[in-house]
C-alpha cells in the first residue's frame, strides 16, 4: 500500500475489474480513512456486489478491522451482512472474525 488515495479516487478503483486494484483499494480506505461509516458503506458494497469470495472476504475482514481500530460501528448495517455470510463455507470463519471483533472491540 504505498499510495495513499483520496476518496474519488478509491471510488473510481472499487469500480474497477481488476481483482489487485480493488483490493489495495480496500486496504487504502480501511487503514487510512478517518471516516468510519465511508469504510463499511464501501465494504458493505464490495461484498453486496458480488464480486469474487476473495474481494468479499477482504471487505468482510475490513469491517473487523473497523471496529478493532475505530471502537465503533454500526450494528444494523453490518450484522445482517456478516449473518448472511455464516451461511457461506467459504467465508464463514471470516464473518466469524469480524463478528468477534465486533464483540471484543465496540462497546
Amino acid at each position: 500500500m504505498a499510495n495513499l488515495y483520496t476518496k474519488s479516487e478509491i471510488e473510481r478503483l472499487l469500480g474497477s475489474t481488476d481483482r489487485s486494484v480493488v483490493a489495495d483499494a480496500l486496504l487504502n480506505l480501511c487503514f487510512n480513512s478517518d471516516d468510519p461509516e465511508w469504510i463499511l458503506d464501501k465494504c458493505i458494497q464490495a461484498i453486496k456486489d458480488g464480486g469474487d469470495d476473495e474481494i468479499k472476504g477482504l471487505a468482510i475482514t475490513c469491517i473487523g478491522h473497523v471496529a478493532r481500530m475505530h471502537k465503533r460501528i454500526d450494528r444494523n448495517k453490518v450484522m445482517p451482512i456478516l449473518d448472511r455470510e455464516l451461511d457461506n463455507p467459504v467465508l464463514s470463519g471470516r464473518a466469524q472474525d469480524a463478528l468477534d471483533d465486533i464483540d471484543q472491540f465496540v462497546e
